[in-house]
């Protein structure tokens, strides 16, 4: 499979909210994605146009445990993300995800994907810096130590962001990396942008908010 843009956002959605089954002795292979039901059916729709534009396969999206789930089925795709890619599965996926050296190493599917991880793992909202309580941000959060350092490595080469980690209880460690400020989210918004019209209305409201906002 040649990878474009399509496929570098769609591997971008895997990577931020995806579950990869693998399971050869029981025939188990397909890709799964969970979103909100209220506020990203649309967001589902571009996935699928992409999932069958691109790769010909067909999604099966249902409303389940309060989740909107897609699942797409397929071997060969599978076997593309696990053994081309080098991407974890099952179990092993959310703690070891990275971006795929491929997508790493060239700059615009870079963008793409990570436009993808954001779409679906990340956040933009106004935080309150004591200074000022409507300051924007963007934030990614991941347990993916890996993830995160290539994260921050690539996107602290144009952006000014935030880095940090901390870890409750007994629940895996958390890394979030964030895009901070005006100048830096509106630029995301121009070179990397939103696919996902959840967050594209959160940009655009915003915008409009005035001289307090973006």
């Amino acid at each position: 499979m040649v990878l474009n843009d399509k496929k570098a956002e769609l591997i971008g959605a895997i990577i931020g909210d995806g579950c990869i089954r693998y399971k050869p002795k029981i025939s188990q292979y397909y890709v799964e994605i969970v979103g909100d039901p209220k506020q990203e059916k649309e967001y589902f729709k571009h996935l699928t146009e992409i999932f069958w534009n691109e790769l010909k396969l067909k999604t099966h999206i249902k409303i389940r445990e309060r989740g909107l789930r897609l699942k797409v089925y397929s071997k060969s795709f599978v076997e593309y993300l696990v053994y081309e890619l080098k991407m974890p599965c099952n179990k092993e996926k959310c703690q070891n995800i990275f971006i795929p050296e491929e997508i790493l190493q060239n700059k615009k599917l870079l963008k793409c994907c990570i436009r993808g991880i954001v779409d679906t793992d990340g956040s933009l909202f106004l935080a309150n810096k004591g200074y000022r309580k409507d300051y924007p941000t963007i934030e990614i959060s991941t347990t993916s130590k890996r993830l995160a350092n290539q994260l921050h490595d690539k996107l602290s080469q144009d952006f000014r962001i935030g880095f940090r980690n901390y870890k409750q209880a007994d629940y895996n460690r958390i890394y979030r990396i964030s895009i901070n400020g005006d100048r830096m989210v509106n630029r995301w918004h121009k070179e990397i942008g939103f696919s996902n019209k959840r967050i594209i209305d959160r940009y655009q409201k915003l915008k409009e908010s005035g001289p307090t906002g973006i």
